[in-house]
């Protein structure tokens, strides 16, 4: 009698221990099991091999909110790195619904936010990676790659997520450095023209900032990813232009901001940059464009301020869309023109109505139509860019870049403080991006292409009214007609076994 009454609290102490056993056994050896069609989060080996080799903890910030679409794909492919390492440690901010934590989070690493016209609140950044004082942020647009003009995507979370990863693991940063000595503005500059803006932008994208003397005999580029030169007011010297061409020959990168310069005469001065500009295919003009389309050039002026047009190239993704209406637009300053050949490809061009002036006085004079006149209008150049073949010594998954800029307002601190120039910010730290690219540890194989949306063809669109005007209808018909039936028939029954009934009792 006894032993019955206990057997019921075995048979519980039995089950509680089968439970914590099982529990054990699933936190010592954590299994996952990924049931996408693509395999969307099942992890690489070289992104497993990454994890496993985190030597210290990595603090991920999550700042979408619980609406956004990517939140449920981010959520989960951190659950699948979390479960190759125990160095993680993912904050979750809702910038909705927690706007104090997420106050805290963009004042410690100066994120910009604004407010869409529903309310939502939009950020640069949606992910913050960071290990100590180092972080790298990823935007919507790494974290899915959208192609355009085939209407297709391809997820690339895993990409962005172990660059970073293996971005901000690194005892050292890239270090961009900025030339000084020729009259440039410098990284210190806090005016409308300086370049202090772009700085904090450098520095908040985890890169090292330093000025560097062009004019000094010893002046070394080694240390530095890429060499800025904006807008010298004097020209390079023969020597200072051949130690800065031999620094990219060797397999350096450079942005140049070449915008006109006069002297004493108002007679525009060269850069003195030609030995640099001729490995790169690239000719500046001793001129300034001035744009006499109506539709792109801002009413003060003669022309020489306006909107540039982009073209085709991975410094203007992001800024340049299929549909005009949705591109940004780049506003240009004074720009030479600019003429490419060989590699070298154009980045931006005035449209078709667009002429050179190469005498500034009748610009100080108000007078430009009287020194353009009879000049043909065409387009013309205004910035390019050129990777050049890889040096046989160079470990670089790519050989030396260069960009090239007419003009140099596109770096000015006012493209950071005016809405509008956006596209202007957006293009130059493109350019920094593509010109700075390190080589990547990481090979993480690329997921397979989707549709996006619903593309529909006279086929497709006759199928749907068929559905709609035949089959659908129709359908209903059948099966209104088959419960009117089958009631009718349920009603005969009922009728028939009544009269039996009357009958029998009778």
């Amino acid at each position: 009698m006894k032993l019955s009454r206990s057997l019921p609290w075995l048979g519980v102490a039995a089950s509680a221990l089968l439970l914590v056993n099982l529990n054990v056994l699933g936190a010592r050896w954590y299994k996952r099991w990924d049931f996408t069609t693509d395999k969307l989060y099942t992890l690489s080996e070289p992104t497993r091999e990454l994890l496993r080799g985190l030597a210290q903890p990595v603090d991920v910030q999550v700042l979408l909110s619980k609406s956004d679409p990517l939140e449920v794909s981010v959520r989960h492919m951190l659950d699948a790195y979390g479960a190759e390492t125990q160095q993680l440690r993912v904050h979750y901010v809702d910038p909705d619904r927690n706007p104090a934590q997420f106050l805290a989070v963009q004042q410690k690493y100066q994120i910009l936010a604004g407010k869409a016209d529903d309310g939502r609140v939009i950020t640069d950044a949606v992910i913050v990676v960071a290990v100590g004082d180092k972080h790298w942020f990823l935007t919507a647009d790494e974290l899915v790659h959208l192609d355009e003009d085939s209407g297709r995507s391809r997820p690339a979370l895993e990409q962005a997520l172990s660059s970073a990863l293996d971005n901000v693991r690194r005892t050292e940063k890239a270090k961009i450095c900025f030339t000084v000595g020729h009259r440039e503005p410098t990284v210190d500059d806090a005016g409308p023209q300086g370049l202090s803006e772009l700085k904090q932008r450098l520095l908040k994208n985890n890169y090292d900032v330093d000025s560097v003397d062009a004019t000094a005999p010893n002046v070394n580029y080694a240390s530095c990813v890429a060499v800025v030169v904006p807008t010298p007011e004097l020209e390079f010297a023969a020597d200072q232009a051949t130690r800065l061409r031999d620094y990219v020959k060797s397999g350096g990168n450079a942005l140049l901001l070449l915008s006109p310069t006069t002297g004493d005469s108002q007679a525009l001065r060269g850069t003195g940059l030609d030995p640099l500009l001729e490995l790169c295919g690239v000719t500046l003009g001793r001129d300034v464009v001035l744009e006499q389309d109506k539709a792109v050039r801002l009413p003060q002026g003669e022309g020489e301020v306006f909107w540039a047009k982009l073209l085709p190239h991975a410094i203007t993704r992001g800024v340049l869309h299929e549909d005009d209406k949705l591109s940004s637009r780049v506003l240009v300053v004074q720009s030479r023109s600019v003429s490419v050949s060989g590699a070298a490809s154009l980045v931006l061009r005035s449209s078709e109505s667009a002429v050179a002036l190469r005498d500034l006085h009748a610009l100080t004079e108000n007078d430009a139509g009287s020194t353009t006149a009879g000049t043909a209008p065409r387009s013309y150049g205004l910035a390019a860019a050129v990777e050049l073949p890889k040096p046989a010594s160079s470990q670089a998954a790519h050989g030396p870049r260069v960009f090239v800029s007419g003009a140099s307002n596109l770096a000015y601190n006012r493209n950071f403080q005016d809405p509008s120039l956006y596209g202007n910010r957006r293009l130059l730290e493109n350019a920094v991006s593509w010109a700075a690219a390190r080589p990547s540890m990481l090979s993480v194989p690329a997921k397979t292409e989707r549709e996006v949306g619903l593309s529909l063809s006279e086929e497709s669109l006759g199928e749907v009214m068929r559905y709609v005007l035949l089959y659908m209808p129709l359908s209903a018909g059948l099966i209104g007609a088959f419960v009117l039936l089958r009631r009718r028939s349920d009603e005969k029954r009922s009728r028939q076994s009544s009269r039996s009934a009357s009958g029998s009792s009778s």
